[in-house]
């Protein structure tokens, strides 16, 4: 029995986080970093103690599909007898079983997501992607580059069959984000080529774009692109961090004040009120890791942030931006500008 598919209409004046993870990161767990996992109900008491009803989430990594021992060392490769015999096919599964089956009495609550890696195996991923949509509702695709040490523009290749499926049931993508240079899987100029490509899909850029104000004008001229605020606090201690470090240069950025991340929050939603939508990225608004960003670059993360950081920049916006921000624009992010019809039965 395919499980009901809910509409725009059911998500009317919800707040909703648009970004956050389910399940285990085997990577970060055997490495001793942090976070490694969160479960759908471990969100639900988040949402009870902060007033957010709705969560869109989606898997945490590929590691079941990658080799164990390079796990270790930060890599992510095939295994010759992977515990996952396609990418995600696993974490997938799980997630979906664990909204719909294991908690249904909570599945209201989720909007779930499908991870696919845009080049590893892409006809195996779309098998499993079609039977898991014959049994669930698949409300959108998650993309991580960086995660998946794939390259993202593989989707304009290899992975072009992936928006093909998003476009046959007009779902979104959302796509792990940076500017940073030394990321050579992840990089939005990049992902705005694929936006370019194909202007009948949604898109939203995770992490603020770390507030590049090129890019973020280039996102305003796009009708089907909305940047998400993911981690913000970490986001606006990194790119603070990437300044000092003369790793960006400040002229490139927004003109907000970076000396709190609620003050950002404020001005870059004004600015842009259409375009932004609110995501905690939890459990990962604290993050401690060395990440692979490319062939030979690693980079070393250890940034603090908690859940009520991200709900008080939230919180700190007007009652109109606050709604937009967790609520309408969200909506037309995953559904469409446009009221369809969305209930499979």
């Amino acid at each position: 029995m395919i499980k009901k598919r809910l509409n725009r209409e059911d998500f009317k004046d919800k707040v909703i986080d648009c970004h956050s993870h389910v399940g285990v990161e085997i990577k970060l767990y055997c490495r001793g970093e942090y976070p490694y996992a969160q479960t759908a109900e471990g969100i639900y008491y988040k949402q009870l103690s902060s007033g957010v009803d709705v969560n869109v989430v989606f898997p945490f990594s590929v590691d079941l599909y990658c080799e164990p021992t390079r796990l270790l060392a930060g890599e992510r490769i095939p295994a010759k007898k992977p515990l996952s015999d396609v990418p995600y096919k696993v974490e997938n599964q799980i997630l979906m079983r664990e909204i719909f089956d294991y908690c249904p009495e909570l599945s209201s609550r989720f909007i779930p997501f499908t991870s696919v890696d845009p080049a590893r195996d892409v006809s195996g991923q779309l098998d499993e992607l079609k039977k898991l949509d014959e049994k669930y509702p698949i409300y959108g695709i998650k993309v991580n580059p960086v995660g998946c040490q794939s390259k993202v523009l593989e989707l304009l290749g290899k992975g072009k069959a992936f928006l093909d499926f998003a476009a046959q049931r007009d779902i979104p993508f959302i796509f792990h984000s940076t500017t940073v240079p030394n990321d050579e899987y992840s990089q939005a100029s990049d992902i705005f080529k694929i936006v370019e490509r194909r202007p009948e899909l949604r898109f939203c850029f995770a992490h603020c774009l770390l507030f590049n104000e090129e890019f973020f004008e280039h996102a305003k001229e796009s009708p089907n692109v909305w940047v998400d605020t993911a981690a913000l606090k970490i986001q606006v201690d990194l790119v603070n961090q990437l300044v000092e470090d003369k790793v960006i240069n400040r002229s490139t950025l927004i003109d907000v004040d970076f000396s709190d991340y609620r003050k950002v929050m404020r001005t870059f939603c004004q600015m842009y009120p259409d375009m932004i939508i609110w995501g905690t990225d939890s459990p990962a608004y604290t993050y401690h890791c060395l990440r692979k960003q490319g062939k030979d670059s690693y980079q070393e993360f250890a940034y603090k942030g908690t859940y009520s950081n991200e709900l008080e920049a939230l919180n700190s916006l007007t009652e109109e931006l606050r709604r937009k921000v967790s609520n309408s624009n969200t909506i037309d992010f995953i559904f469409g500008k446009k009221n369809k019809a969305m209930v499979l039965s």
